[in-house]
């Protein structure tokens, strides 16, 4: 066999397991894909709800917070503050507005995160003024009733990506046959849609004196 024979063939081998390669990488990110849609609900307006200008869009990672930690866990704002930061604009039209360094460090206070920096949403029930709803279920029609009272739902996706599996984004309104959102790592409002118009739980929490 000459040299140039084998160098042929020693490039055709390579070609083919670089493609191989190509195909496995594609089949691991479908089947992710796959595994991260499972019991999510698939959610579609068929009203529009308006978009409040007063609402204010915040950066879990934003420099000013980025760095505070989720009660005595190890989390921070950073890595696992998004629910912390679309509750902060959920009630940023209120009477007791707090923007996300602010209610980070009212909820550890109050120790409202546990250990591993989740939220305990009855403890967050019990502060002064918040008002909290947990749904055991996707309720679509709950969702437009937050909307219709200028309450915005906090509802888990799961973002296109291979190593993040869920977020938590905020509902903010519906136009044109599609729910419009603020993402906490995004800089510009988003829609639903950017996320398969899929979602796997809800929450709503409202700031109200009454």
């Amino acid at each position: 066999m000459s040299e140039k024979t084998s160098i042929r063939r020693i490039k055709i081998l390579v070609g083919i397991v670089v493609i191989v390669v190509i195909v496995v990488i594609f089949v691991i990110i479908w089947i992710s894909q796959l595994i991260k849609n499972r019991g999510g609900v698939e959610i579609l307006p068929v009203d529009n709800y308006d978009i409040s200008p007063n609402l204010v869009s915040y950066r879990q990672d934003d420099e000013r917070w980025k760095e505070y930690k989720l009660g005595d866990s190890k989390y921070t704002m950073k890595s696992s503050g998004c629910i912390t930061t679309c509750i902060s604009s959920a009630i940023s039209e209120s009477d007791n507005p707090l923007n996300p360094e602010e209610l980070v460090k009212l909820l550890s206070s109050k120790n409202v995160y546990d250990n591993e920096g989740n939220m305990q949403w009855d403890k967050l029930a019990e502060i002064p003024g918040f008002h909290v709803a947990v749904l055991d279920e996707v309720d679509e029609k709950y969702i437009n009733e937050c909307l219709a009272q200028n309450r915005y739902p906090i509802v888990k996706v799961h973002r296109k990506s291979l190593v993040s599996y869920h977020h938590f984004i905020l509902i903010i309104g519906a136009e044109d046959g599609e729910y419009v959102c603020m993402d906490p790592l995004k800089d510009k409002l988003t829609k639903l849609s950017e996320y398969s118009n899929r979602i796997y739980s809800v929450r709503c929490v409202w700031y109200s004196e009454e």
